[in-house]
């Protein structure tokens, strides 16, 4: 049995906020935390929650005004032509390979850490 889903075009606001964080904090999202509340202890919470309530204004004007899926690639196109875009996008294309492995470590160790998972396996080499 399949769901016909009528084809959408454009971005929510919540979409749009979803496009912009990702775009401004990448794998950082996963890595900064802890960094950040070594560093500024309790506080650090309140700059996320302003990192949040500061972007979802900004996401909301571009979603209205720009409404497509294309993110940062369709900022650029219509900031600076459609070479720019290109640029970007590919650049995106390729960060993710990198970025990715990144973020399932530092997730990976956030839920080893919450949940006792130990520490990291070690190879020895046989007879030792």
């Amino acid at each position: 049995m399949s769901v016909d889903v009528p084809a959408r075009s454009g971005l929510t606001v919540a979409q749009g906020a979803a496009v912009s964080i990702g775009a401004v904090l990448g794998t950082g999202v996963v890595s900064l935390p802890a960094l950040a509340a070594r560093i500024a202890g309790p506080a650090a919470l309140l700059a996320w929650v302003a990192l949040i309530a500061l972007s979802v204004p900004l996401a909301g004007s571009f979603a209205a005004r720009y409404p497509d899926g294309g993110g940062v690639a369709t900022y650029a196109r219509i900031a600076f032509g459609r070479r720019a875009a290109t640029a970007v996008g590919w650049c995106f294309y390729f960060a993710i390979p990198a970025g990715a492995p990144a973020a399932a470590m530092f997730g990976g160790a956030y839920v080893a850490a919450a949940f006792g998972g130990g520490t990291a396996p070690r190879w020895s080499p046989p007879g030792s």
